[in-house]
């Protein structure tokens, strides 16, 4: 999936390049199509339905946080989006922390726990979800790192890549958390007990599908 995102990204980039290079000339377009192309590639890469473990993170994380505390909701958005973005900038500056085939087995395993977690405990302790949170984004911001480094060219520079390529997760990280947390809204309307049951039940499919793929990129 990634290879195949990366020729379409780079067919992409030559198009935009050769129509500006005659419009507004090839340093400008260069800077332009660079900002524009990394940031959609983070947007599309947590809103890519094929490849849905980010997102299906976030909705199980929200899962388990009443409604009425969203001040709640955002500090744990807040911490993972710390916690990924660090790693992603010292896996792509410098060097991988982990194997790709360790993160893409702990990312399910960040899912399963936190989805566990919401189904067992009786009260959430906000405090501790937010350091668990933060921790749970330092791998996911490894396998971040792993897609942005097989897209970014060799020898090109990285910071505005990083910066851009960041920015587009984020805002695929609002776009996500605001239609389900308006989702929760919704079910409020029909039940106070319909917002709950709708927690229990992402949390449930949550733990399910972590379970088959922490099974699937189990390679020890």
């Amino acid at each position: 999936m990634n290879s195949q995102l990366h020729e379409q990204s780079v067919r992409g980039l030559g198009v935009f390049v050769v129509i500006d290079f005659h419009l507004c000339g090839v340093r400008l377009t260069l800077l332009k199509v660079s900002k524009l192309t990394y940031f959609n590639i983070g947007l599309d890469h947590i809103l890519d339905l094929n490849g849905y473990d980010h997102m299906l993170f976030l909705i199980v994380l929200l899962s388990g946080i009443e409604i009425e505390r969203w001040k709640s909701m955002l500090g744990l958005i807040t911490a993972f989006t710390i916690g990924h973005s660090l790693t992603l900038a010292i896996a792509v500056v410098h060097a991988p922390i982990l194997s790709s085939a360790t993160v893409e087995f702990l990312i399910p395993v960040t899912i399963l726990i936190t989805a566990a977690a919401n189904l067992v405990r009786k009260q959430t302790d906000i405090y501790l979800s937010v350091i668990f949170t933060g921790l749970f984004g330092l791998i996911h911001g490894m396998g971040f790192a792993g897609y942005l480094s097989a897209l970014m060219p060799k020898d090109a520079s990285i910071w505005k890549p990083l910066f851009f390529f960041n920015l587009g997760v984020e805002a695929g990280q609002i776009i996500i958390a605001a239609a389900f947390v308006s989702l929760l809204f919704i079910a409020q309307y029909i039940s106070k007990n319909a917002v709950h049951i709708a927690q229990r039940v992402f949390s449930i499919v949550g733990l399910g599908i972590s379970l088959l793929l922490a099974a699937q990129n189990w390679n020890f």
